[in-house]
C-alpha cells in the first residue's frame, strides 16, 4: 500500500526549473499544495506561495550555488522532503567529431552537477527519510547515432542512481530514475552541436538533427512528466531499476514518449 505524498504538504527542490520539463514539474507539484523550489542559474529567490512554485539562484556546476541555496531551504522550510535532479543539457554529433572539451561540458552538467547537487542534499534526505529523483532519460538505456555523447552521460545517471539506492537504503531514502522520451520543450534551441562535423565521414548527420528536432516540435506535453513526478513521490516503494528494464510495458512507453517511473 503506498503512503500518499499528498498526505502533507513536502518540501521540494527541483533543479533546472525555469522552462521544459523542470517548470511543469513545478508547476504540477505547486497546484497539489507543496513547497516546491525551482533553480535556475539567474532567477531571485522568491519564496512558494499557495499553488505557486518558489525560485531560488543555483547552477549545478558551482557547488557554492548549491550549499547557498539548500541553506536558504532548509532555513527557512526546516526541511527538504525531495530532491528532483532535472537539469541536463543535450549535446548531438559523432563520437568521432567530438572534442574532449565538447564531452566535458555535457557531462559537467548532466553527471558531476547531478552528483553534486545529490552530495550536498543527500544529508537533509537522510533527516527527513526522503526521496531522491533523477530525471535521466531513455537515451540512458540505448546508444543512439550522433547522441552517444547524451546518451553515455544519462547512462552514466543509472548506474549512479543504482549505487545510491543502495547506500541509502539503510537510512529510509527512495532513489527512483525517471526516463522521458521526446517532451515539446525548449530543447532544440539550447542543444549543443560539434563545432566540426566531418560530413563526409558521418553523412546523414544534418538529417538527424533535423528529424530529432522535428520529433520535440511534435511530442507530448511535459506537463504529463511533472504528472509522472507526482505519481512517483506518492509510491512508498516505487518499481524497481531491474524490472523496469526487463518490462516490455517500460519499453512501450519509451517507444510512445511517455515518462517511464522507475525506482532503483
Amino acid at each position: 500500500m503506498s503512503s500518499s505524498f499528498l498526505a502533507q504538504p513536502k518540501v521540494v527542490l527541483v533543479t533546472g526549473a525555469t522552462t521544459g520539463i523542470g517548470a511543469a514539474i513545478v508547476k504540477v507539484l505547486a497546484a497539489k499544495g507543496h513547497r516546491v523550489w525551482g533553480t535556475g542559474r539567474r532567477v531571485e529567490t522568491r519564496s512558494p506561495l499557495p499553488g505557486q512554485p518558489g525560485t531560488i539562484a543555483l547552477d549545478v556546476t558551482k557547488p557554492d550555488t548549491i550549499q547557498r541555496a539548500l541553506d536558504h531551504i532548509v532555513t527557512e522550510e526546516g526541511r527538504l522532503d525531495a530532491l528532483v535532479n532535472n537539469a541536463g543539457i543535450g549535446m548531438m554529433g559523432a563520437m568521432g567529431d567530438t572534442t574532449e572539451a565538447e564531452l566535458l561540458s555535457v557531462y559537467q552538467t548532466n553527471v558531476v552537477g547531478l552528483h553534486s547537487v545529490s552530495r550536498l542534499s543527500i544529508p537533509h534526505l537522510i533527516t527527513s527519510q526522503g526521496h531522491l529523483m533523477h530525471v535521466g532519460s531513455v537515451a540512458g538505456v540505448v546508444g543512439l547515432p550522433f547522441r552517444g555523447v547524451y546518451c553515455s552521460s544519462k547512462a552514466a545517471v543509472e548506474l549512479l542512481a543504482e549505487a545510491q539506492s543502495m547506500e541509502l537504503a539503510r537510512h529510509h531514502v527512495k532513489v527512483t530514475v525517471l526516463r522521458p522520451g521526446d517532451f515539446k520543450t525548449a530543447i532544440n534551441n539550447n542543444r549543443l552541436k560539434v563545432a566540426q562535423p566531418d560530413a563526409s565521414t558521418y553523412p546523414g548527420f544534418e538529417d538527424v538533427c533535423s528529424a530529432v528536432n522535428s520529433e520535440v516540435a511534435h511530442a507530448k506535453d511535459p506537463d504529463d512528466m511533472g504528472k509522472a513526478v507526482l505519481r512517483i513521490l506518492e509510491q512508498s516503494r516505487p518499481p524497481s531499476l531491474r524490472d523496469s528494464r526487463s518490462s516490455p510495458a517500460t519499453l512501450g512507453h519509451f517507444a510512445e514518449a511517455k515518462p517511464s517511473c522507475t525506482g532503483v
